[in-house]
């Protein structure tokens, strides 16, 4: 501790009116002696006595007392390096910091351990501690990393040296596959085409290298890659939503993470544009209903025909002052009818125009992978109906002839409260929806073991069915009154929502499929948790395949309270899972599961390495090195100094002291300052009294 005497002025008013008055006062002396009166010096000397008692002028004892220098050193806790012996060399070299300064008096040694499962950051760590600590005590960084750190800051001044220990090895070996251009969406029935870099340090440019694909049907494409250049790899996108596939690359011996070998492929597919094909009777309120519902839907291309005259109705008004077209039989349904995503029935009679020959085209439309939705009116009954037609024969609802007519509200059964179609509108159990009721529909049986009756009517008979059909799907709403809702009859009804619903689901929108199966990983990362939105048949096993070995693992599917059904399967190993679930009557689901931590920028590229490092630590004047070279010796420096060498490292001398204020010694005490004023007054009248 060193002391010493500091002299201060504390003035005894503002320094703003000090400073007046001592203009003041000057300007008195000035014109005083320019017009030499009698007595300016001593009135001068008196001025200059008070002003000299204003300023207060004193003498402050301090002390200062020395600070210890603080070190800051980052230990990487991230998932890289747990690798190998890279704990272990951080370990090592934390403790021989402990030795070296933990008994040193002017040493602060502070330690952080930065994790990261997804990112190494130390330097947002780093920029953390720099805030809590005096800038001006920090006598030097100290960095123990692989070297894989993903915020290295563009500039960096720390006014200290900053060092980096590199743990890891320098034969190292980690082959990897990079993703340069990802693809977010791709339109169905097209390929997706992303850019890969199979990256081996060990091989030339260009070599072949070979690589699995795995794609969500199973299917296993194998082929070579040039290594260490970029190269497009293309996967189809069969369907809407979520497209993923896997792409391999064969782990090489002794490496030193086989994680980024794998690399997830993924997609989502978008439908260019829904095209539907709505084909009318006569016009009816019912109509409008579906017209408005698609034509404001922007992702659908509405085609929509009304039969309004039978070819067999005569009628003498000229060609050129018809406004209506003959309708276009061979070309919608020979040409143009696999374009198609939906058609739509509403209220149709064939009435001479659709030929029977059309209508077996549209079943074999839908077993291939359309869909087919029938309104039916009283007009499905009839002689020229479509009850009767091989169209009919592929509802999942036979009519009986009878039209019943009595109101009746429509209703969500318990099946529709698990369908996704009517789940949303289905409203709480203790409480009927409010809806307004219906007065007329078709009394039917069901056809198919497999149909699902989503909503019922009088007595409850099958108001709204669904079923699929081969590839395809097909559904029958056996009432033409829901324009009554959209009118708003005694408080209407969700008909929008409910007919938004059940045309994207014929059409096989991902997102309303009533059997899914969703997936996630455990807490602790050792299983995968199931869930199964089943309709029908109850889950019996759900079957996984190991991403690595291939080697089936089962568990048993369980109910749960929510109606839905839940495995948990046994699996620790992470990448694309390829799930399948069977229910009692042998049918089978498929899902994937996507481990996305295998994308995570922490195991991207887990080979140490000094590059990342070096321009951030040369341009702090620091050390880097290898722990397994040996660990640099540590010395104390000056701050003009240099401050690192081939094998030693500096940490500078601050020289940081606290000042500590003691007594405080008066130059002019009030007493002495009165009695020097009064001897001069004495003195001047003295001299001027002569």
């Amino acid at each position: 501790m060193n002391s010493l005497q500091d002299f201060q002025i504390n003035p005894l008013i503002a320094p703003g009116w000090l400073g007046m008055l001592t203009v003041v006062a000057v300007s008195l002396v000035i014109v005083a002696l320019a017009l030499r009166l009698r007595g300016s010096i001593w009135r001068a000397g008196m001025m200059a006595l008070l002003l000299v008692g204003l300023l207060a002028p004193q003498f402050t004892d301090q002390s200062h007392e020395k600070l210890s220098d603080i070190i800051l050193v980052l230990a990487d806790r991230s998932d890289s390096q747990k690798l190998g012996n890279r704990t272990t060399q951080t370990d090592q070299a934390i403790e021989a910091l402990h030795q070296k300064y933990d008994n040193d008096p002017d040493i602060d040694l502070r330690i952080e351990n930065v994790p990261g499962t997804t990112h190494t950051n130390m330097f947002a760590a780093l920029d953390r501690l720099l805030g809590g600590i005096p800038r001006e005590r920090l006598a030097g960084v100290v960095m123990i990393t692989d070297g894989q750190v993903h915020d290295v800051p563009n500039r960096l001044h720390l006014n200290a040296p900053l060092h980096v220990l590199i743990t890891g090895t320098r034969d190292e070996r980690d082959r990897r596959l990079q993703m340069h251009q990802n693809v977010d969406y791709g339109i169905v029935g097209k390929n997706a085409e992303f850019i890969v870099e199979a990256i081996d340090p060990d091989m030339v440019p260009g070599a072949p290298l070979g690589v699995t694909l795995l794609q969500e049907d199973g299917t296993v494409r194998r082929f070579t890659m040039p290594a260490n250049q970029k190269t497009p790899i293309s996967i189809p996108i069969p369907h809407a939503g979520p497209v993923i596939a896997e792409l391999r690359m064969a782990a090489l011996p002794n490496e030193t993470d086989t994680t980024n070998n794998r690399l997830i492929l993924e997609t989502t597919g978008v439908r260019d544009r829904l095209r539907v094909l709505l084909l009318s009777g006569e016009p009816h309120p019912g109509e409008r209903a579906w017209r408005n519902l698609l034509r404001a839907d922007p992702g659908v291309d509405l085609v929509h025909f009304t039969i309004l005259r039978p070819p067999e109705k005569g009628d003498d008004t000229p060609i050129n002052e018809l406004a209506l077209i003959p309708f276009p039989i061979r070309d919608l349904f020979e040409v143009r009818l696999p374009q198609f995503d939906l058609v739509i029935f509403d209220r149709y009679q064939r009435r001479g125009v659709l030929p029977v020959q059309y209508l077996e085209k549209v079943v074999e439309y839908v077993q291939g992978g359309g869909a087919a939705l029938v309104v039916a009116g009283p007009e499905y009954i009839a002689a020229d109906g479509l009850s009767d037609t091989v169209l009919g024969h592929l509802m999942p609802l036979a009519a009986t002839g009878r039209i019943l007519e009595q109101r009746f509200v429509p209703k969500v059964n318990e099946t529709g409260r698990l369908h996704p179609v009517t789940s949303a509108i289905a409203g709480p159990r203790q409480a009927a929806p409010k809806w307004g009721p219906w007065y007329r529909q078709l009394e039917t049986r069901p056809t198919n073991n497999q149909a699902m009756t989503v909503m019922t009517g009088i007595n409850d008979l099958p108001l709204l069915t669904l079923s699929r059909v081969g590839d395809g799907r097909a559904a029958i709403l056996t009432s033409d009154q829901m324009w009554l809702w959209q009118r708003g009859h005694d408080g209407g009804g969700p008909i929008a929502e409910l007919l938004r619903r059940l045309s994207h689901w014929l059409m096989k929108e991902p997102a309303l499929e009533e059997n899914t199966i969703e997936t996630t990983r455990s807490a602790d990362g050792s299983s995968l948790n199931l869930t199964w939105h089943k309709i029908g048949a109850d889950p019996q096993t759900a079957t996984a395949l190991d991403p690595v070995t291939s080697r089936a693992i089962q568990a048993p599917f369980t109910r749960q309270p929510d109606q839905t059904w839940q495995a948990r399967i046994p699996i620790a190993q992470h990448g694309l899972i390829r799930i399948t679930a069977r229910d009692v009557e042998g049918k089978s689901q498929t899902a994937l599961h996507v481990d996305r931590d295998v994308l995570t920028r922490e195991r991207r590229n887990t080979a140490s390495t000094t590059e990342i490092l070096s321009d951030v630590v040369l341009a702090n004047h620091g050390y880097i090195g290898r722990v397994e070279s040996g660990l640099p010796s540590w010395r104390r420096v000056d701050r003009d100094a240099i401050w690192h060498g081939s094998n030693w490292a500096g940490m500078v001398h601050t020289d940081s002291y606290r000042t500590l204020i003691g007594a405080t010694t008066t130059l002019l005490p009030l007493p002495v300052l009165a009695f020097i004023g009064v001897i001069l007054c004495l003195f001047g009248w003295r001299r001027e009294t002569r």
